[in-house]
């Protein structure tokens, strides 16, 4: 789904005209249509939008992050995960873009453990390059393992694994959203933040990176 899929089913659920909801956004019914049309990817008034469909500007413009793999709950019958049940598995980065599809748990040599209120389907990735390494604050290296959690909504200011289809890669960002506009940030200040597109698609959120000695 796109941000102009999900603004005509949220309209349709409330039961607004394209008229009554552009004039409660306070954008013109033409301004709307090209939304809704797909011609406008990021829209100015997307907080407003967003109210107004009673829905967040995160779910509006990016969608839910567990839509982009199944719950890996119907494999719970499989006896090397059981054996695993307080651990997760840690993975290729290749294989993050759809762990549903990754589902052999005995092919999975590493694992390591996670805190209770880990989802099943949570998976660790080992970290690559140095766009999340900076002189100050919060930095993530190489030498990282990050928990990614496919089965929650990001918000602003979350270290998200996004997918970029077009080369069919994975990419560890912060999602930035700013004044209407979303984009995925470095922690190195040596890369420029990159706007989000319908080229992006959610893996998952990161909820901790841990540093093995």
């Amino acid at each position: 789904m796109t941000i102009a899929d999900r603004v005509k089913e949220k309209r349709a659920e409330l039961g607004l005209t394209q008229a009554e909801l552009a004039k409660r956004v306070g954008i013109s019914q033409q301004s709307l249509q090209k939304i809704e049309d797909g011609g406008t990817q990021n829209p100015r008034k997307l907080l407003n939008l967003a109210k107004e469909l009673k829905c967040t500007p995160e779910w509006l413009q990016l969608g839910y992050i567990g839509e982009v793999r199944e719950n890996a709950s119907s494999y719970l019958d499989n006896i090397a995960y059981q054996g695993h049940f307080n651990k997760r598995p840690v993975i290729r980065d290749i294989q993050s873009i759809d762990w549903s599809k990754a589902n052999d748990f005995n092919s999975q040599e590493e694992w390591l453990e996670v805190s209770s209120g880990t989802s099943q389907d949570a998976f660790w990735l080992t970290v690559s390059g140095d766009s999340m390494m900076s002189t100050s604050g919060i930095s993530i290296s190489e030498k990282h393992l990050i928990l990614v959690e496919p089965q929650q909504t990001a918000h602003n200011g979350d270290m998200v694994i996004v997918r970029m289809k077009d080369r069919n890669e994975v990419a560890f960002k912060k999602l930035v959203i700013d004044t209407g506009l979303i984009y995925l940030a470095s922690l190195n200040s040596s890369y420029r933040p990159i706007e989000m597109t319908d080229n992006f698609s959610f893996i998952g959120i990161v909820k901790e990176a841990r540093l093995l000695l």
